[in-house]
């Protein structure tokens, strides 16, 4: 069988059902040099061009396919002959299918052979651009017959045909190879957060890729990427703010991204910070801030709602460029978590605190404790309390207020009484009641759980500075030193550390 033949079979618009056919062309596909069988039934000398493709000329370049078929099988020997024709055309155009071809490229490729059939099969002109059947000749003879098809191609169309198909196929390749060159080119010219994402774009397209060494180019460019991100430093240029609860920081917290020294403006930083809950435990809430033309990240954290140190950082978001390496085959998934990893490396962290002016103001406390029945015992939980603000720096005293000023009475009917009672002494109070909310026997043992509501209040304005209910249980061996035990934690730990961390 011969060259011509094989790459015939190869193309993929000829269905199974054509193979037959194509047995009769193991000896026939160009013209040969030598004359085929002399055409016994045929009154004219066959035309020179069934012996030799004519040349280009006339602005037009030529193709022949030829075939033999049986004494009666003209018509199988015609469509013999344009497969002929086509696969000479198909190997000027020079692109075959394969594993690395596209469906787009395939469905192209399809679309223009049908186009050249239904040309040779209707002498049309008009389904592919400058294509026309230019001479047909039919040789007979004892037993047989031969088809011979030259076809004209306009030289201008043919190579613009070639170029756009040639086009189609090259496109998976340059969806790698063009984005590498790019980044490379970025990262020449000290534009290493670009070239990352260009880089992250070539392994991308080599990672849905069946192009030829896919693997390598995917591990190349993820190296490439990381070469770029170790070109790139994140500085800060302040560190340890300091603020109060409610009040804004006196500056934004800044940084610099930069590429081998130089600023690289336009860049998408994450700033994580840290914000109280509605319950009171603490949580990182997250920005989305860009560097300025300096390539400066600046943030103006929110006003702060907590008492302590904290961190804030600001690191690299890469996220948008490496989303569409998340959903890839599992083969890559160690590279990209390599490539994420270095990403997560840019960071930088800014310790910072958040002072309370509360403890520079005057403040009353008074808690009044009831027991199961409701009434008013001792002063076990006033008294942890007052210890522990003392201990936190707060100026703190006991207010010289009577339960039945506090049991029952409204916020307003408080804030009346407390400035009778306290007068300038203070400009705060701290105010509340606790109450055993059940009494359990374990062994011998007595668990009694103790709730506490408490509130703080702003003498001037009445407004209400914190507000909380706690619970606590203790265990002792009787129900008075269980009640006292649950009411020292509250006082001490749970109402103590949480107003000394809150009050603003």
């Amino acid at each position: 069988m011969n060259e011509s033949l094989r790459n015939l079979w190869r193309l993929p618009s000829f269905s199974v059902a054509l193979l037959p056919l194509l047995l009769n062309l193991a000896c026939a596909s160009t013209p040969a040099v030598s004359a085929p069988a002399t055409p016994q039934a045929s009154e004219n000398k066959a035309p020179a061009w069934t012996l030799n493709t004519p040349p280009p000329s006339g602005g037009y370049t030529y193709f022949v396919g030829y075939a033999d078929g049986p004494e009666n099988g003209e018509a199988q020997a015609t469509d013999n002959a344009t497969a002929g024709l086509i696969n000479e055309i198909m190997r000027y155009i020079g692109v075959t299918i394969s594993a690395q071809s596209t469906a787009t490229a395939k469905s192209t490729l399809d679309s223009y052979q049908a186009d050249l059939v239904q040309t040779v099969k209707q002498s049309s002109n008009n389904r592919v651009s400058g294509f026309q059947i230019a001479e047909k000749y039919v040789a007979k003879r004892s037993g047989g017959v031969t088809v011979y098809i030259l076809g004209k191609y306009a030289t201008k169309d043919l190579e613009a045909e070639k170029q756009r198909i040639a086009a189609v196929f090259q496109e998976k390749i340059d969806a790698v190879a063009v984005p590498e060159a790019e980044g490379k080119k970025l990262l020449a010219q000290g534009d290493a957060i670009n070239a990352v994402k260009k880089f992250i774009d070539a392994a991308s397209a080599a990672s849905g890729s069946d192009i030829d060494n896919a693997s390598v180019k995917f591990e190349r460019n993820i190296n490439n990427a990381k070469e770029a991100l170790g070109r790139i430093t994140i500085e800060k240029l302040n560190d340890r703010l300091q603020s109060s609860v409610g009040v804004k920081f006196p500056s934004p917290f800044r940084a610099a991204v930069k590429s081998d020294g130089k600023p690289l403006p336009q860049v998408s930083v994450v700033v994580g910070y840290q914000s109280r809950l509605a319950n009171g435990r603490m949580t990182t809430k997250t920005a989305n801030i860009t560097t300025d033309n300096d390539g400066v990240a600046s943030f103006d954290h929110p006003s702060p709602d907590f008492v302590g140190k904290a961190t804030l950082t600001m690191r690299l978001d890469l996220s948008a460029a490496m989303e569409s390496l998340y959903n890839i085959n599992d083969k890559f998934s160690p590279l990209v978590s390599g490539l994420d990893d270095a990403i997560a490396e840019k960071r930088v962290s800014f310790e910072y605190s958040v002072i309370s002016k509360a403890r520079e103001i005057p403040t009353a406390v008074v808690i009044v404790d009831l027991d199961a029945s409701g009434n008013p015992i001792g002063g076990t939980t006033s008294a942890a309390l007052l210890q522990t603000l003392s201990k936190n720096g707060f100026k703190v005293s006991s207010a010289p207020l009577q339960a039945d000023a506090l049991v029952g009475k409204d916020d307003p009917a408080v804030l009346q009484a407390a400035k009778t009672a306290l007068g300038n002494r203070a400009e705060r109070l701290v105010f509340g009641t606790t109450k055993i909310v059940s009494v359990k026997d374990d062994r011998g043992q007595k668990i009694v759980t103790v709730s506490a509501e408490v509130k703080a209040l702003d003498l001037a304005t009445g407004q209400i500075l914190y507000s909380a209910i706690k619970q606590v249980p203790a265990i002792a061996s009787t129900e008075k030193e269980a009640a006292d035990s649950a009411r020292r934690q509250l006082g001490q730990k749970t109402i103590g550390d949480d107003l000394a961390s809150q009050l603003p």
